[in-house]
């Protein structure tokens, strides 16, 4: 599997060819289609497991909701090949619809109640909306990572380099806090 996100990462679904991703996992082709029967169930396995891990880290998420930005960020570390992955879906679909939406949408809205239950006092109001929280979660955790140059040409940095990531954790510490501070002097 990791030789296929890999291969995924480099090329995008398109680009990605079958005969690729059984040289880097050192496996016969006909291998790869014993278990998979075209590169898209190849596809379908990958995405069900991103949409698992996705979920266990909502569930392991911090308890305090000013260190949800700070977390999500360090997770998005080690998830630089999927962040790749979905720039390159996102430039071969534009607006259209993209492989197993549907399922992906749903774990997206998991993601949004899961939210709510676990910072019932961050979403009392009702003008702060979970999926939008989720989004903006997505937003700045996930865009200086899908867009290195834009984050080297602004912060002069390495958007992996050791400097860039703590002052940007230390950034979205910050900003979680003010966050939840201002949400709840409205309250």
């Amino acid at each position: 599997m990791r030789a296929a996100e890999k291969e995924l990462a480099a090329k995008g679904f398109s680009g990605a060819r079958v005969e690729e991703i059984a040289r880097r996992a050192k496996v016969k082709k006909q291998l790869l289609y014993h278990y998979f029967a075209s590169k898209e169930a190849l596809l379908d396995e990958i995405l069900h497991r991103q949409i698992e891990q996705k979920a266990l880290r909502v569930y392991k998420a911090p308890g305090e909701a000013t260190d949800l930005l700070e977390y999500h960020f360090a997770s998005r570390l080690g998830d630089l090949d999927w962040i790749r992955f979905l720039t390159w879906e996102a430039a071969s679909s534009g607006n259209r619809r993209v492989h197993s939406e549907r399922e992906r949408r749903e774990a997206f809205v998991q993601q949004a109640e899961e939210l709510r239950r676990s910072y019932p006092e961050s979403f009392a109001s009702a003008d702060l909306d979970p999926t939008m929280v989720l989004l903006a979660i997505y937003s700045l955790t996930t865009y200086p990572l899908a867009f290195p140059q834009i984050t080297r040409m602004i912060a002069g940095q390495s958007a992996t380099s050791e400097a860039f990531r703590d002052a940007w954790q230390r950034f979205l510490r910050v900003l979680g806090e003010r966050l939840m501070d201002a949400g709840g002097s409205e309250a």
